[in-house]
């Protein structure tokens, strides 16, 4: 018997290392897109509106990634899957690195990054919700603070390639991140799985948690996040830059600075969430991050800006993970299930990239960072929704 829990164990765990490992690769291949936005503009004269189609196009694959991710693995089995969709990123890599800038493939390209984005998601989501309940909780918290630990390195490693290749060092940072990408492909195709039942057909899936309220108030949390993430993240650098607040250098490092204390921040998250109460914390988090984001947008020095900035990387930091596992328990081992829910969170990333940089272009750029102040107030408003649901259940119980 102690063979048995030994070896389960070991499984779990090796299945958890390998899952932080491919999300931290995701971190790394997904982030930079923001950070290549000024390069993108400068080197293929794109305009404001262009430039957040592109963030858009990245949405679109994602959340074309999120519905078929969902379904592959009831046909295919989730190896299959996973390595179907997260080929596309080293694609996608390979039209940057090679410096072809054409509007319709970086279009393309960018799609092809989401389609990847969206698979190494629900993939990763699903493998931590398979572990035991306690385990899990930590498992989401180190999950996406392996994913932001890899999104703070990228900014960096392309300020240090651009410095030291200030031409084509953006498209060397595209070449070694198409590296990368390859050695997830290899992981995904050695790492353990759990076991897995194949249906054959969507309509024998297990599909009760359309039923259940925790569900849809999880989703309404994930939709306002990632809108208010995919916003701030891909125009950030770019907003920083063109109201010239901050040096280009220092523009580009606020992306590494955002994601290092997001990292920080889950870090902490997963070694405190037996402490505190999910809904707590989430208040605390949507408070904290739509004050500190209005610091930010109003603030007119460098060090002002900065401390906004942190701030709200502090507190975004474990929003999503604490959401995830609020509706994950309706869920859990539903690849199917964590599909969908992930697939209503990335609605907004299609929309609100594209409607910031719309925004930019006819009103100026910080009209189109105000989008991003309504947003972060919607993420307050669903998260005490979620958080007075919640306090009502338990005094009913």
């Amino acid at each position: 018997m102690n063979k048995e829990i030994s070896s389960q164990e070991k499984f779990e765990n090796r299945l958890l290392y390998c899952t932080l490992f491919t999300f931290a690769m995701s971190g790394i291949s997904s982030q930079p897109l923001g950070s290549f936005i000024p390069f993108l503009r400068e080197s293929y004269n794109l305009s404001y509106e262009v430039s957040g189609i592109l963030l858009s196009c990245q949405s679109i694959g994602n959340l074309i990634a999120v519905l078929i991710a969902g379904i592959l693995p009831i046909y295919l089995g989730r190896r299959r899957s996973i390595l179907f969709t997260s080929i596309w990123m080293a694609a996608a890599y390979l039209v940057f690195a090679s410096g072809l800038g054409n509007p319709i493939l970086l279009m393309v390209a960018c799609a092809m990054t989401g389609l990847a984005r969206g698979g190494n998601s629900n993939f990763s989501n699903t493998m931590i919700s398979t572990l035991p309940s306690e385990k899990a909780v930590k498992g989401f918290n180190l999950l996406h603070g392996s994913f932001a630990l890899g999104a703070l390195a990228s900014p960096i490693m392309l300020v240090l390639c651009v410095r030291r290749w200030p031409v084509f060092g953006w498209r060397i940072t595209a070449g070694i991140i198409l590296i990368l990408c390859i050695i997830q492909v290899f992981v995904y195709a050695k790492m353990p799985l759990p076991k897995e039942s194949f249906t054959k057909s969507v309509k024998t899936t297990d599909r009760s948690f359309f039923k259940v309220k925790e569900f849809w108030l999880a989703s309404a949390m994930l939709l306002f996040y990632i809108s208010t993430e995919y916003a701030i993240v891909g125009w950030m650098v770019t907003y920083f830059q063109d109201i010239g607040i901050l040096q280009k250098n220092q523009a580009q490092l606020t992306g590494s600075l955002l994601w290092f204390v997001i990292f920080l921040g889950r870090m902490i998250g997963a070694f405190t969430s037996d402490k505190l109460s999910g809904t707590k914390l989430l208040l605390v988090d949507g408070l904290g991050q739509c004050v500190f984001f209005l610091v930010m947008f109003f603030s007119r020095t460098p060090g002002m800006v900065i401390f906004g900035l942190m701030g709200v990387g502090l507190f975004l930091s474990t929003i999503y993970p604490t959401a995830f596992s609020f509706g994950s328990m309706c869920i859990k081992g539903n690849d199917f299930g964590c599909s969908i829910m992930i697939f209503f969170g990335s609605a907004g990333g299609i929309i609100t990239p594209a409607l910031v940089g719309l925004v930019a272009e006819k009103a100026g750029i910080r009209a189109g960072m105000a989008v991003v102040a309504v947003l972060t107030v919607l993420l307050l408003c669903s998260i005490a929704l979620s958080a007075y649901s919640a306090k009502r259940k338990h005094m009913e119980a």
